[in-house]
């Protein structure tokens, strides 16, 4: 049956509904996956296309396909393989199908050809991005945008009809709990890795800027950079901006890629919000360890911004901003990249007498875009 139906907010009650792409049109349910159309609008510089959309969104929870048991590596696999592509670096005017190294993953994330991968991975200029579909074949596109400051850009494919992922609402990245890549491989096909949730950092990515985001401790795939991070409900959970040989890799939660393709494909650049003070971890009680804090310390806070106007002040401790729990400042900084400027959030702050208090700030445009 078909019905009515606009995106549930992904952030608290007081953050404003922001039209994604266009208008929503008519969206149908199958077992809890919402599979939103639209008509998307995409601005390449003076020309803007218009053209109709589906998007999968997952919902809570999601059942799993006949036959496929969620929770294992094959049956994840299963669910997310037929949207993971590869990211192909061959010369430049060369024609489809000349022998290209793959250099990292990509995932769709809607059926007219949206990919999500890292901003490593694509051309700075306008040289077309060659992409090659699970079956083998290479399709040719552009890239839309890139977004330095998280390490994510979007590329347009070529043609329509691409089956898309199942995006997740919110990453809801739990330290602790299991998540999977799913990443392409040098022949045709995918592979997965295991990997377990750890903290929020500020890490060097493959660019070499400071990225934001959670690390993932595991031995990341060979062709990792770029993939979707994925639940055991196959569900995208976060896209691969860094990778580190060692034995772990860095995600953009899914709430950053929303954000972040929301803004490449209506704008074309990325609108940064700020908050406006200057932090410090604040160690838990008995704990003396980066990995475990008891929130972010305001060390300062600059003369007219967001901050100031809510009230935050020096020697006060933020411990939740809107539904994200703080525990040290990388967890503030990935929770701000998710928001636009306007949008209005409450912060909770532990003061130097001791006693909590819940400020209510609204987010502007950073100063530097």
């Amino acid at each position: 049956m078909e019905r009515r139906a606009t995106r549930p907010e992904r952030h608290g009650t007081n953050r404003p509904e922001r039209p994604r792409w266009a208008t929503v049109a008519v969206a149908g349910t199958a077992g809890a996956v919402l599979a939103v159309g639209a008509v998307a609008v995409l601005g390449f510089g003076e020309r803007v296309i218009e053209r109709p959309v589906i998007e999968r969104v997952a919902l809570n929870p999601v059942n799993t396909h006949p036959g496929l048991e969620s929770g294992t590596l094959e049956g994840v696999r299963q669910r997310v393989a037929p949207a993971v592509v590869g990211i192909v670096a061959a010369p430049a005017g060369a024609p489809l199908g000349t022998s290209g190294e793959i250099t990292g993953s990509g995932v769709v994330i809607r059926d007219d050809g949206i990919v999500v991968t890292s901003t490593a991975l694509v051309p700075s200029g306008d040289d077309p991005v060659r992409v090659r579909l699970p079956d083998g074949t290479e399709k040719s596109g552009r890239v839309v945008g890139s977004d330095a400051a998280t390490g994510l850009s979007v590329v347009d494919l070529d043609g329509r009809g691409y089956t898309a992922s199942v995006l997740a609402q919110d990453s809801d990245l739990v330290s602790g709990e299991t998540s999977y890549a799913v990443s392409a491989r040098d022949a045709i096909g995918t592979e997965t890795t295991t990997g377990v949730v750890a903290v929020s950092q500020r890490y060097v990515g493959p660019s070499g800027i400071a990225l934001d985001g959670v690390e993932i401790e595991g031995e990341a795939p060979p062709l990792g950079l770029g993939s979707p991070l994925v639940d055991d409900r196959g569900a995208v959970v976060g896209i691969t901006t860094a990778v580190d040989q060692g034995g772990s890799w860095y995600v953009s939660p899914v709430e950053v890629v929303h954000k972040v393709a929301d803004d490449l494909l209506i704008d074309g650049v990325v609108h940064d919000c700020w908050l406006g003070i200057e932090g410090i971890d604040t160690p838990a009680a008995g704990v003396a360890t980066s990995t475990v804090g008891g929130g972010t310390q305001v060390a300062s806070v600059v003369a007219g911004s967001p901050a100031a106007s809510a009230g935050l002040q020096a020697g006060d401790v933020v411990v939740r901003f809107d539904d994200h729990p703080i525990a040290r400042m990388p967890d503030l900084l990935v929770a701000l990249r998710a928001y636009s400027p306007g949008d209005q959030v409450d912060i909770e702050v532990t003061r130097a007498d001791g006693s909590r208090a819940t400020l209510h700030v609204t987010l502007a445009e950073h100063p530097s875009t």
